[in-house]
């Protein structure tokens, strides 16, 4: 038997992360499932060990076992400790910033196989409106094993709806050729119109 995914995707500032919190929480509520919340290392929102939303209106922060971003398979011990400490299965492995995550596609399907529900929440695009990451692979594994895909909504300051990531330095938009991993956090939500990308080749 199989577990399911539920796949949350969308642009910075699109409560991402609240919502992925939101459902942890609520499956150790009301289903009574242990749920391990886990966050790669290239995460740096939040600190060390946390899973924290930017959103101050919804769930603010939840303790994460923080693993390498290149090796997620570092994790399975850590379930198998913790199986044994509680004495029963893990029900539920939630992924924040699953972008980061290199093999997150075959990573989330070994998941799903060993019976572990699965929640994964990222950006769908980088900063120069390429797919990022692979999450957007995983829809596959929706349609596969079954479960839900949300696409996580977030506005532009013009009153749009916003689909791109504007990554902006020192206030201006950055370049296309700027790294697709920065430290810091300026980033605003853009729609079409007003997203700017300085120096794309095409």
């Amino acid at each position: 038997m199989a577990g399911k995914l539920e796949l949350l995707m969308g642009p910075m500032r699109s409560n991402k992360t609240a919502e992925l919190l939101r459902r942890a929480g609520m499956r150790r509520q009301y289903a009574k499932q242990y749920v391990m919340v886990l966050k790669p290392s290239d995460d740096t929102k939040g600190g060390p060990g946390v899973v924290e939303s930017r959103n101050p209106n919804g769930h603010a922060k939840m303790q994460a076992l923080e693993f390498k971003s290149n090796h997620p398979w570092e994790v399975l011990r850590a379930i198998d400790e913790k199986e044994q400490e509680i004495g029963k299965r893990v029900e539920c492995i939630a992924i924040d910033e699953g972008q980061f995550v290199e093999g997150l596609f075959l990573f989330t399907k070994h998941l799903l196989e060993a019976n572990h529900d699965v929640l994964v929440a990222g950006l769908d695009l980088d900063f120069r409106a390429m797919p990022f990451g692979e999450m957007l692979n995983l829809s596959w594994l929706v349609n596969a094993y079954g479960g839900s895909i949300t696409e996580c909504m977030a506005y532009c300051a013009c009153g749009a709806r916003a689909l791109y990531s504007q990554r902006l330095i020192k206030g201006q938009p950055a370049p296309y050729g700027s790294p697709i991993k920065m430290p810091g956090d300026a980033y605003e939500p853009r729609c079409a119109e007003h997203f700017v990308l300085p120096g794309k080749p095409h």
